[in-house]
């Protein structure tokens, strides 16, 4: 305890060039004798610290004083770069922690590395397909974490989305694991109450409260936690948030369609050789654009934009392919009749 709060007024010298003694003593939550000492303490440690005395008083830590280089080899100060640098970008109010915390391990490298480390400047391009991921507290994300590693039994409310509607209901979950996929945070947890594992949005995590009971170690319900988190039906964004958004049954087993459908999809498994897909996209041919790369038959279910658009599409799709001896002279055929869209529903090879 000494030890930690000795460092962190180390920290705190070194970001300001001159600190009061009570302002110390506020921001480590201790009285101004406790930070007498602590300052006793790092000049034994080599620090040196200058102190004025009187009501306007301060203590400055001398110039040249730094902490010993952190030993880390090069790769490790690649390692260190790339990963701050392209951390999610989810998690609240953390862009700005994650510079200071780059420039703070800049300045205890030694200078070839810090050199090296400086060089490795990222630039982020939104993607246009993906929608922006939700901010995430990271008070919930410390929460969540502790509990998953002292098997704290937690209670939240959560809330679900379904094709065209939302449900809260209360959840009284072990947490064993958080995930990261496309910015998305998950919780991968067992639910008590209703006897299965889910993998829970924290995003739609709410009033998130400890309670005073542990839970064992339980065996995960997939050795492969991606397969397990991406298998499940509520895979993240509504499509509301797309300017188009419809849904399709679709002649493709559920596990094709987890494995390839984008993070804001939904699907419902109908059968063995039938899947329910919801999605949306920035336009009705985007969206029908991307069904067709399954490269399976589809019925368009809603809404009517989606099937007008359908009708559109296949429409186009009237190509002529040549041979390869008569690529001039063969005569433009009608495309099968199998292929047109009828009234009613729409479907499209």
């Amino acid at each position: 305890m000494i030890a930690n709060r000795t460092l962190e007024l180390l920290g705190l010298l070194q970001t300001k060039k001159e600190w009061t003694g009570e302002g110390l003593a506020q921001r480590l939550g201790v009285s101004p004798r406790t930070v007498r000492r602590d300052i006793k303490r790092l000049r034994e440690l080599g620090y040196p610290v200058t102190a004025t005395k009187g009501p306007s008083g301060y203590y400055r830590l001398s110039r040249g004083a730094r902490l010993p280089p952190l030993i880390v080899d090069d790769e490790q100060a690649l390692a260190i770069a790339l990963s701050l640098q392209t951390a999610p970008a989810s998690v609240t109010g953390m862009g700005d922690a994650t510079k200071r915390a780059l420039n703070s391990i800049q300045e205890l490298l030694p200078p070839h590395l810090a050199h090296r480390l400086a060089t490795f400047s990222i630039e982020h391009i939104e993607n246009a397909w993906e929608l922006a991921p939700p901010q995430i507290d990271p008070a919930l994300l410390a929460q969540l974490s502790t509990a998953a590693q002292q098997r704290d039994l937690v209670r939240f409310c959560y809330r679900s989305i379904n094709h065209d509607s939302t449900e809260d209901s209360e959840v009284l979950a072990e947490p064993h694991r958080l995930v990261v996929w496309s910015g998305r945070w998950y919780l991968v947890a067992y639910d008590q109450q209703r006897c299965s594992w889910h993998a829970y949005r924290l995003d739609r995590i709410r009033s998130l409260a400890p309670t005073a009971w542990r839970f064992s170690e339980r065996e995960l319900p997939d050795e492969d936690i991606t397969r397990f988190v991406q298998s499940r039906p509520d895979r993240g964004d509504t499509p509301d948030a797309w300017p188009c958004w419809g849904t399709v049954l679709m002649e493709c087993p559920a596990t094709l369609v987890a494995k390839w459908a984008p993070g804001a999809a939904s699907f419902e498994a109908i059968d063995d050789r039938i899947t329910r897909i919801r999605m949306g996209a920035w336009s009705w041919s985007a969206l029908l654009g991307f069904l067709i790369t399954f490269s399976c038959r589809f019925t368009v279910e809603g809404p009517p934009e989606l099937v007008e658009a359908a009708r559109r599409v296949v429409g186009r799709i009237d190509v002529d392919i040549p041979g390869p001896t008569d690529a001039r002279r063969r005569q433009r055929q009608p495309p099968p009749e199998r292929s047109r869209v009828k009234s009613g529903d729409a479907a499209a090879d």
